[in-house]
């Protein structure tokens, strides 16, 4: 592994404590120095850059609206010639596949050269020489070079790991000292960049049961609070050869955008006309719910060469919700009642949208009863797009209603319906591949 790679995976591991409960909040500047020394041991050229980066953070971050800023500075011992000092930035999505992907974001200033518009006019001698700089950060660029939109918001620092591929910035520093392009010298620091987006906030009555700490409203008292998933319509066979139909009708609490670290509430009703099939298809055990990582990434511009895939997918588990049964809700004998809560993982990046790469989330129910056999597997799957975003909705945090003695985690583990996530994958078919559409930003 290279030192970038390596240097990557460290920069990877700090962004989850990066975002503040508060993105108006200040935090003193922090100074991140690199440098590279002479022959005596002593920094030659450093490159220095302020940050909002809390202290122990090893790499700077920069927030949408900030400014990358810092400065070089050059300190020579013994007499040099000095031709030119640039500085440049860049955000690069790094992909493994044959789509040559141009920079999201770049800029170069010319602090110093030799051309005589400079002052001094001349670096020969020994002397120390800084440079201010600054680059304020885009909010948004153009890619259409990249086959995208006009306006698309630049993303934050991701990792499709274990998929390969990552979105990178940094600031490079050249110094070129003498004729030959061996004497370019090359510095750079890796930095973190994070566009704040909030969650809009709940219904007013969900709001009003998060404040009083009671059960939010059903769906049919606050349908602005749920919003109605894909049904899934399981019809197989139980208890060896007995035909059943049960009809699953999942709901997410509304609306589908929810924070990192924030908690996805859900509620499952499944109702048929055998009972005896009807207790044992909506026992907690008979769904399995994941939070589920989408990776869809376009492999070539324009149209693929013949026979070709056109993009590669990857579909994986980040998180598993818990359910419990509502035993004091049954509709005529026909009906049982589930609700459950899923933890999104404090580490989990933002959804992104920037061609020829997607970063969805889903929430998907997967009917899975021991016992039961459907007459179409792919069919027990009910997948359910929502977004993730850096930050929660202002006001009253939500409450979590797990019964006593059941216990929620953040971590994955074994889900039992791994085909559930290869049907999923067939589902993100061509025709799912459209132009990423504008995010409403929700951020105060």
């Amino acid at each position: 592994m290279s030192v970038l790679d390596t240097s990557m995976e460290d920069l990877m591991e700090e962004l989850p404590g990066y975002a503040p409960a508060s993105p108006t909040s200040p935090r003193e500047p922090h100074e991140h120095v690199n440098s590279l020394c002479n022959k005596n041991s002593r920094p030659w050229v450093t490159l220095r850059l302020l940050s909002d980066a809390p202290v122990d953070n090893k790499f700077p971050v920069y927030y949408d609206g900030g400014i990358v800023q810092g400065s070089v500075r050059i300190n020579l011992e013994s007499p040099q010639t000095i031709r030119s000092v640039v500085v440049e930035v860049e955000g690069v999505l790094q992909l493994p596949s044959a789509y040559d992907v141009s920079p999201l974001w770049h800029e170069k200033q010319r602090l110093w050269d030799s051309s005589g518009i400079f002052e001094p006019r001349a670096i020969q001698s020994n002397g120390e020489w800084s440079w201010d700089f600054g680059f304020p950060i885009p909010t948004h660029f153009d890619n259409t070079i990249n086959d995208g939109l006009p306006r698309t918001r630049l993303p934050g620092n991701f990792s499709l790991k274990p998929y390969t591929g990552y979105m990178q910035y940094r600031v490079l520093l050249f110094v070129k000292r003498g004729k030959y392009i061996s004497n370019l010298v090359e510095l750079q620091t890796l930095f973190a960049y994070i566009p704040r987006e909030r969650a809009p906030p709940p219904s007013p009555l969900r709001e009003l049961a998060y404040y009083q700490g009671s059960t939010p409203p059903d769906p049919e008292a606050d349908p602005d609070g749920w919003k109605e998933c894909n049904v899934i319509n399981a019809k197989g066979i139980v208890f060896g050869s007995r035909e059943v139909n049960m009809i699953y009708r999942p709901y997410l609490a509304n609306p589908t955008i929810y924070p990192r670290g924030g908690t996805i509430f859900y509620r499952i009703e499944v109702s048929g006309d055998d009972s005896q099939a009807l207790d044992l298809l909506s026992s907690p055990s008979s769904i399995v719910v994941l939070l589920t990582r989408e990776v869809e990434c376009k492999r070539f511009k324009g149209v693929p060469p013949r026979g070709a895939d056109d993009r590669d997918v990857d579909v994986r588990a980040v998180a598993q919700g818990v359910p419990w049964t509502l035993v004091s809700l049954r509709r005529e004998n026909r009906t049982r009642f589930l609700e459950g809560e899923i933890i999104v993982p404090p580490g989990t990046y933002s959804s992104v949208e920037v061609t020829p790469v997607r970063l969805n989330y889903s929430v998907t129910f997967v009917v899975a009863a021991a016992g039961f056999s459907p007459h179409n597997r792919s069919a027990m799957v009910s997948r359910n797009a929502i977004r993730v975003v850096s930050h929660p909705a202002i006001g009253v945090k939500p409450v979590s209603q797990l019964p006593p003695g059941y216990e929620q985690s953040a971590t994955p583990r074994p889900t039992g319906v791994d085909w559930a996530l290869s049907t999923i994958g067939a589902m993100l078919g061509p025709s799912s591949w459209l132009p990423p559409m504008a995010a409403t930003s929700h951020l105060d």
